[in-house]
């Protein structure tokens, strides 16, 4: 028997050739009663294998009512059987704010840009 959840996971629009890695973000506010849903080392996480683009994303401190959502962006270079090459990420940039709004925007405006 599945647990049912209090909260459903985040809509995002993902766009053709992206692969959501990981999925941790609920469409749940941050406030100190909901807190807990956002004490994942990574919320969600994706990469385009195509372009090598890649983004993970937290709340920093992690669980903290107060912190900002982040995001990290990067490139990862692919050998010929699709295997990450060691020590190939390049840091694109980091964003940080406290709105989820804008946060969602942005994970979904990288994933159309990259």
């Amino acid at each position: 028997m599945r647990l049912k959840l209090e909260y459903k996971l985040q809509p995002i629009r993902v766009p053709s050739g992206w692969t959501i890695t990981i999925n941790n973000l609920y469409e749940v506010e941050l406030t100190p009663e909901t807190c807990g849903w956002f004490s994942s080392s990574v919320l969600i996480g994706g990469v385009r294998q195509s372009t090598g683009h890649c983004f993970d994303t937290r709340v920093e401190p992690e669980g903290d009512p107060d912190g900002e959502f982040v995001i990290d962006m990067l490139t990862i270079e692919y050998d010929r059987r699709g295997e990450p090459i060691k020590n190939s990420e390049k840091f694109l940039g980091e964003f940080r704010t406290k709105s989820k709004i804008e946060f969602i925007e942005r994970v979904e405006d990288f994933m159309i840009e990259a």
